[in-house]
């Protein structure tokens, strides 16, 4: 009996991923709102009965591809803070670990970053207050971090502690966010790089806070 539950159990979760994979190629390629249940269903080979038992809508299923993203982020974030020597220090890397998460996962980034137009069914999915719960998780080391800056003197005392860890972090995350969505040619009409330009930006966010 253990066997056969644990073989459920198995089959349950690989149906489950089926349909993550499926919907996050179909998100990437044609956008949360152009892309439809079915579509989903047809691409992952199952049907919406079994969909349903897993999702409670398709911003639930979306807030589960999400979901991947935000777990990644997350852990890359606290192994920043944890080798960061000083509070700006691990700002500096913290700010550098979302760097590389958008530079290595850009479509990750874009899902993670776009809002479903329906907020009440965003609101009520548990995937969505999963990723709501690691984003406050991570909001609560940068609280950790305001009380440590005021000790450790790599911040100018001169700034308000928490006015300054807080314009590290929204500063690096408005930056990349406003890059993710805009057209590329840019760079070339500026005759700049964009990978050289958010590093040399990055560098500029810590060194503000010197």
């Amino acid at each position: 009996m253990k066997e056969n539950l644990s073989k459920r159990e198995a089959n349950k979760i690989q149906k489950k991923e089926t349909f993550i994979r499926a919907a996050e190629e179909l998100f990437v390629e044609k956008g949360f709102e152009n892309t439809s249940i079915e579509e989903i269903v047809s691409r992952a080979g199952l049907t919406k009965r079994t969909l349903y038992q897993y999702f409670q809508s398709k911003e639930d299923l979306y807030y589960a591809v999400a979901l991947k993203g935000a777990r990644q982020l997350y852990e890359a974030s606290m192994d920043a803070m944890q080798r960061g020597e000083n509070t700006r220090e691990k700002i500096r890397l913290a700010n550098l670990a979302h760097l590389n998460f958008y530079k290595e996962y850009q479509n990750s980034f874009r899902i993670l970053n776009y809002a479903p137009a329906s907020k009440e069914n965003s609101e009520i999915s548990p995937h969505f207050q999963q990723v709501k719960m690691l984003d406050t998780q991570r909001m609560m080391h940068l609280a950790s971090l305001m009380a440590a800056g005021s000790s450790d003197g790599s911040i100018n005392p001169k700034l308000d502690m928490k006015k300054a860890v807080l314009f590290g972090f929204f500063s690096a995350f408005s930056l990349l966010y406003t890059f993710a969505f805009t057209d590329k040619s840019i760079w070339t009409a500026l005759s700049l790089e964009e990978e050289e330009f958010l590093q040399f930006s990055f560098e500029l966010f810590a060194d503000a806070l010197k």
